[in-house]
Order: structure tokens, then sequence, then C-alpha cells
């Protein structure tokens, strides 16, 4: 993701319409501050697409890692066994 611009919300009110199709049109991400102060972000779709499915997938990694660690010192037996009724 590439850095993004900083607007305040005053220049947002002022030039809206040309603000949002610089997102739109190229990609731009655009940080909104009010009194210097982060507000908001505004980005395309697909930006924000691409983080959240990059964020899904981050936290099943973490889910399965969690799961291996948690499992890790149960017993475990071959599915075979299983059917057969040996275990």
């Amino acid at each position: 993701m590439q850095i993004p611009t900083i607007k305040s919300v005053t220049d947002i009110r002022r030039d809206a319409k040309r603000i949002f199709e610089q997102v739109h049109k190229k990609g731009e991400v655009i940080l909104v501050t009010r009194n210097n102060d982060k507000l908001s972000v505004i980005m395309p779709p697909e930006a924000f697409e691409s983080m959240v499915a990059e964020n899904e997938t981050l936290w099943e990694e973490l889910e399965m890692a969690r799961s291996k660690k948690a499992t890790r010192n149960e017993k475990s037996f071959k599915l075979q066994d299983v059917l057969s009724g040996k275990v």
C-alpha cells in the first residue's frame, strides 16, 4: 500500500469530487484529519477488500498455530484403528 495523502476535513469539503476521483482513478489513499488528529481513511474498495482478505488469512494462520500448540501433547490414533474398534 502506498503512503497516504493527508487532507483535512476542510479540504474534503472544498474539493470532495476531485479527491474522490483521485481515489477512484489513481488508487490514492487519503488520510483525513481534523485539527491535525487522524480522523478517517478514504481508500479504493479494492484496497480495502485486499486488506480484509489478508487479515482473514492471518487470523486463520494464527488459529491453526494455536490449535496445533494446544493439541501438541494429545495422543493420536490411526483412522483404521478407530474404525476397527482397536482403540
